[in-house]
């Protein structure tokens, strides 16, 4: 037999070989679901209800736009809230959006701290630590004082606008586990 017959027997077998064979240089693998399960969101929500304004004396004031400041005067708004807070880890803070804006007052006017209660109990609740067993009713208390220093005619016959004035409910991010 010559060399170029040895040749073609060489690569006939071969060929059959890989196609009898299928190919297969195969290494074994499985697959399983990890079965975990599922997760749901919590939630944050805030509804204001209507408010109250009183003044310094403690007298309710029916239409805060015929009400007449001067200074050292303080009037206080208070509003009940629905706070939904559900998570985990939820914590949130509640804070007074729009007070710190020049009001037609300048430096002579300036909102104070809100004052959060459980309407349920009327224990104070920290605004700025709110979580899932402080949801349901509470009432803010927001206190707007007209500075007593006021020199002159320093804002006579100005006008404060409380229309841009509101509440902002935030989640704060939760601590990780090393702490940050």
């Amino acid at each position: 037999m010559n060399k170029m017959a040895k040749g073609a027997i060489a690569t006939g077998v071969g060929i059959i070989l890989l196609a009898g064979g299928g190919g297969t240089l195969a290494t074994w693998n499985q697959a399983s679901n990890a079965s975990m399960g599922s997760v749901v969101s919590g939630d944050l929500n805030l509804v204001a209800g209507a408010g109250v304004w009183k003044n310094a004396s403690g007298t309710v004031i029916p239409v805060i736009a015929d009400y007449k400041v001067v200074p050292g005067d303080t009037l206080t708004y208070t509003q009940p809230m629905t706070v939904t807070l559900t998570g985990d880890l939820m914590v949130a803070k509640l804070a007074v959006t729009g007070a710190g804006v020049d009001k037609g007052f300048g430096t002579n006017a300036v909102a104070t701290a809100t004052t959060l209660t459980n309407a349920g109990n009327n224990k104070v609740v920290a605004a700025d630590d709110l979580k899932p067993a402080n949801s349901g009713q509470v009432v803010a208390s927001t206190t707007f004082t007209f500075n007593q220093s006021t020199s002159g005619r320093t804002a006579t016959n100005s006008s404060y606008d409380f229309s841009g004035i509101g509440y902002s409910l935030v989640q704060q991010a939760p601590v990780n586990s090393n702490g940050k």
